[in-house]
């Protein structure tokens, strides 16, 4: 319609100059070098009509481009609505997180300890007061003349296990499984303390464990209990003392050689 509308303006137009041309024509039949300028108008009549012809070409040509643009359109629109239902959306995997799991809070298989306990030495057929001692790591044995020798290549120490209250003493050997150093602090220099490691015995408690050897004389117990005894197998009650039974000697079993404390 506005197209239409286009042609029709430019017609009109071309009629109006071309009465005009043809009026301006007439009055000047005589006077030929008005001649020129007529031959001069219609030239330029002429191109406004065939510049008319092209917008009007052009013009009747777009809506055919635009429904090649709409057909192109729908047809891509189609390709995604195909694409996005065959296509399936993969779920991400769960994200699986580990749960530690809490410490039992079971001590129905662990011993009770009282913050005084008597040790059995099987080898020394004896028992001695022992102090325990959360706060320690590692176990301690009131040992005197400490002697360190070689045997099979290994290092070994021999030394006296003594009572407190009690003058029998008892001469030990053992092997070192390794040396500490402890600081104190009235000393300069660190002392050397050996670590050997034996079987004991406390209540239904039968294990080996490691102790220090360290000078208890001073001590009221002659040996102290530390963590590494304790863990896993113990439970210490600060409030009691001597909750398991104390061993008794065998009878037939021979009993060790014993000295008395300043006996050469």
């Amino acid at each position: 319609m506005k197209n239409t509308n286009i042609l029709q303006t430019s017609k009109i137009a071309i009629a109006g100059v071309l009465s005009l041309v043809f009026l301006n024509g007439c009055a000047t039949t005589q006077n030929e070098a008005n001649t020129a300028i007529v031959v001069q108008q219609q030239a330029q009549i002429e191109t406004i009509l065939q510049q008319q012809q092209q917008i009007l070409t052009t013009l009747q040509s777009q809506p055919d481009k635009f429904s090649e643009q709409d057909k192109a359109i729908a047809k891509l629109t189609a390709q995604l609505d195909d694409l996005s239902t065959t296509t399936q959306v993969k779920k991400a995997a769960p994200i699986v997180i580990p749960v530690t799991p809490q410490a039992s809070n079971d001590y129905t298989h662990k011993v009770i300890l009282g913050q005084e306990e008597w040790v059995w030495f099987e080898a020394l057929q004896t028992n001695f007061k022992s102090r325990v001692d959360t706060g320690a790591t590692t176990s301690s044995l009131n040992a005197t003349e400490i002697v360190k020798f070689e045997r099979d290549g290994k290092d070994w120490v021999k030394f006296n296990l003594s009572h407190k209250d009690n003058s029998a003493v008892f001469p030990m050997e053992a092997a070192v499984v390794r040396t500490i150093k402890i600081r104190q602090t009235n000393a300069a220099d660190a002392l050397r303390r050996y670590v050997v490691s034996l079987p004991i015995e406390l209540g239904d408690i039968n294990t080996e464990t490691e102790f220090t050897l360290a000078d208890r004389s001073r001590m009221i117990f002659p040996i102290l209990l530390g963590r590494t005894f304790l863990k896993d197998i113990a439970i210490v009650d600060v409030a009691q003392e001597y909750t398991q039974p104390k061993k008794q000697a065998t009878a037939n079993k021979k009993q060790p050689t014993s000295t008395k404390k300043g006996a050469n």
